[in-house]
């Protein structure tokens, strides 16, 4: 099973700056040391860089109403993102995925909003919110690494694309780690795709409630969101559906599953008791060539 990658060319930072060298194999135990030596860089707000006047476009999103419905709930969730602070090389790199992948983009901005929201209906407007935040910002930059034709693929990936594609949570996390340290945007970009161990990379332990949270975030985004390879998006309802007919299956987890349906709701009672749906609804694509990343066998 996919744990570790090889890497065929120097792992490059957007101000041209080399993370590892060709030949550099990847793995959690690189990722850790990487955490260990990183420098601590001056760190500054979302608040003041140019990434502030984007973060409320998730928030006014139709297909998003019933998760930031209220003054209250969007101003919570924009303080939140506002109070991100990360090195400004780290949002020189959200601008450069900007530029070269704007879907990727707005998925970045997705995901750290629905994870807010998330995870402010479980315990309230906590300390540790904005942390999630920039691990909801940051989950998917390892995807910087790959070739753009992926991201802009209309049709099934062969298993060389797959291959790739399965080697950016590894890529992402080492990326992260060499910058932040020991930052809960590590943990969730190197466990984001776990999928309660049927996904990849393996991890030596089950991924945190929090980077469960980024993941089932993530997964929501991207169903509600317009690719190439399929005709339509989903909407929220039937982005739930196929979330919980994987709660069902195990290779998504359950119990953030229903922190989502719950904050969908609203967030009033309590979240552990949500029942999902077993009956499907809601408006699906016609044409869908998605292509599932299954676990790989094996480490590129």
């Amino acid at each position: 099973m996919l744990d570790r990658v090889t890497l065929g060319q120097d792992l490059i930072d957007s101000r041209g700056g080399v993370l590892a060298r060709a030949g550099a194999v990847l793995s959690a135990r690189s990722i850790a040391e990487a955490a260990v030596a990183a420098p601590a860089l001056p760190r500054v707000a979302l608040g003041a860089t140019r990434l502030a006047a984007e973060i409320g476009a998730p928030l006014e999103a139709p297909v998003y109403r019933h998760l930031f419905a209220g003054a209250g709930i969007r101003a919570a969730v924009e303080r939140a993102l506002l109070e991100v602070r990360l090195p400004e090389a780290l949002f020189e790199e959200l601008a450069a995925v900007a530029r070269a992948a704007p879907a990727l983009h707005v998925h970045a901005l997705a995901t750290a909003a629905v994870a807010v929201r998330m995870l402010l209906a479980a315990v309230g407007d906590a300390r540790g919110v904005p942390d999630l935040a920039a691990a909801g910002l940051l989950h998917d930059l390892g995807m910087r690494h790959l070739p753009l034709r992926l991201a802009r693929n209309r049709d099934r990936l062969s298993g060389a694309e797959v291959a790739e594609v399965a080697s950016h949570p590894i890529l992402g996390a080492f990326h992260l780690a060499a910058r932040l340290g020991d930052h809960p945007a590590v943990a969730a970009a190197h466990g984001h795709h776990h999928r309660c161990g049927q996904g990849y990379p393996l991890l030596a332990a089950a991924p945190s409630r929090s980077v469960e949270v980024v993941a089932i975030a993530s997964a929501f985004a991207a169903l509600t969101a317009e690719r190439p390879y399929r005709s339509d998006a989903y909407d929220a309802r039937a982005a739930v559906d196929v979330l919980a007919a994987e709660a069902r299956e195990r290779t998504a987890d359950l119990g953030t599953v229903r922190l989502l349906v719950h904050a969908l709701r609203g967030g009033r009672g309590d979240p552990r008791t949500v029942q999902l749906a077993a009956s499907r609804g809601g408006q699906v694509p016609e044409v869908n060539r998605h292509t599932p990343v299954a676990s790989p066998r094996a480490s590129p």
